[in-house]
């Protein structure tokens, strides 16, 4: 007995030292560097605060992480998920499910994404160079725009084939400002660019690139280089500048000299009779005005009566 225990021991310690190394990571969700997320914002931002990475066994999905200035719970992300042939010593085991887009399942993850926000679905037709698309939006009680707008890209039926045309991408976004307008937020999904795509030969989720237009090359239909309904008058030739009006010279009138006022100096009043100024030598003397006097007035004599 003593002699097996003791080559149990022998083998264990054999086993331990041939499968030595350090430990590996066996969790699938990992957080990965910025420059390799799989889409990357419109420029201008917002930017890319972390990227958080997920394998499944028909996926990988990354949740990139926005920055954000609102009050609203939550975290302002761009979760894009990308189908097609993952390598299984990557995934975890999981399988993600690669669904249609149905109202069900978009009403769900309003609720679950935007709690207590009350969303409206846009009934618009919308299209970004990737397809169409779909958002809602709404406003939360701290006064925030939130958007949230979903995207499958994929291609027609037509267009897959058993070896090529196949895989998916499903683009969900999460966008709430306190300063932003619903139109300025919805401009990220015309902005955003997908960054990434496996490298296998069927994989091809955007379909048959799009043919020339059916006028090309054909009499009777004008193509100018600014677009098919612009004349070559306004696109190519410049509008002509402003010419500027002709400034006449302004005479400068002289305003008139106003006369400098001399002042004399006050005089009294002559006081006492008038006295004519003498003769000139050689002319006639002139004979001097009367002078009028008061008459005195002399009182009467006493009467007898009054001694």
């Amino acid at each position: 007995m003593l002699k097996q225990a003791s080559c149990l021991t022998v083998l264990l310690l054999v086993g331990g030292c041939a499968s030595g190394g350090p430990p590996q990571i066996l969790a699938s969700t990992r957080t990965v560097d910025a420059q390799q997320a799989y889409a990357l914002p419109p420029p201008g931002g917002p930017s890319i605060v972390s990227v958080i990475e997920r394998s499944y066994n028909n996926a990988v999905q990354q949740e990139i992480l926005l920055a954000t200035s609102a009050h609203t719970p939550g975290q302002n992300v761009l979760r894009v998920q990308f189908f097609g042939p993952v390598r299984a010593n990557l995934s975890g085991g999981d399988t993600l499910r690669d669904r249609q887009l149905g109202t069900t399942n978009i009403d769900r993850e309003l609720r679950g994404t935007l709690p207590g926000v009350p969303m409206r679905r846009s009934p618009n037709y919308v299209q970004n160079r990737y397809g169409p698309f779909g958002f809602a939006s709404g406003r939360s009680r701290s006064g925030d725009t939130c958007i949230y707008a979903w995207q499958r890209i994929r291609p027609p039926e037509s267009q897959s084939r058993w070896f090529t045309g196949r895989g998916s991408i499903q683009v969900r976004l999460r966008l709430c400002d306190s300063r932003l307008t619903e139109e300025q937020l919805l401009a990220f999904m015309y902005g955003f660019t997908i960054n990434a795509a496996f490298n296998d030969y069927s994989w091809n989720p955007y379909g048959e690139p799009a043919g020339a237009p059916e006028n090309l090359g054909r009499p009777g239909a004008n193509i100018y280089p600014a677009g098919p309904g612009m004349p070559p008058s306004t696109s190519l030739m410049p509008p002509p500048a402003p010419q500027p009006a002709a400034v006449q010279p302004q005479r400068r009138v002289r305003a008139p000299a106003t006369p400098a006022v001399q002042t004399r100096p006050v005089r009294p009043a002559p006081i006492g009779p008038l006295v004519p100024p003498p003769p000139v030598s050689g002319t006639t003397p002139l004979t001097p005005a009367p002078i009028q006097m008061n008459p005195a007035i002399v009182p009467p004599p006493p009467t007898e009566n009054a001694q």
